[in-house]
């Protein structure tokens, strides 16, 4: 049976997961260019216009996609704990009035 202290860290984990997606995804243009600028220096500065575009919307969305996953598995999680501590609160009742 979970107990508080299970439901809190589920909250805790909840909200993180919550705000490391949405950081990922509306950060996602900064970091995706960020690393296009890294991959641009490592071919030698010089590089197909196509290709540097190409690099940076495909990590640019990547971070989107990761950001977005973390996001739902936070709003999951949060319903899951939502539920798991309505339910811990209502067998908490039960046990007081059964005592």
């Amino acid at each position: 049976m979970m107990t508080y202290e299970h439901i809190k860290q589920l909250k805790i984990i909840t909200t993180l997961l919550v705000i490391i997606g949405l950081g990922l995804m509306f950060l996602s243009v900064t970091f995706g260019t960020a690393i296009g600028d890294s991959w641009l220096q490592s071919v030698g500065g010089m590089a197909d216009t196509s290709n540097y575009e190409r690099i940076v919307e495909t990590h640019t969305n990547n971070f989107v996609i990761i950001g977005s996953i973390l996001f739902g598995a936070g709003v999951l999680t949060a319903l899951g704990a939502f539920y798991l501590s309505a339910r811990h609160v209502k067998i908490e009742d039960r046990d007081e009035e059964v005592s």
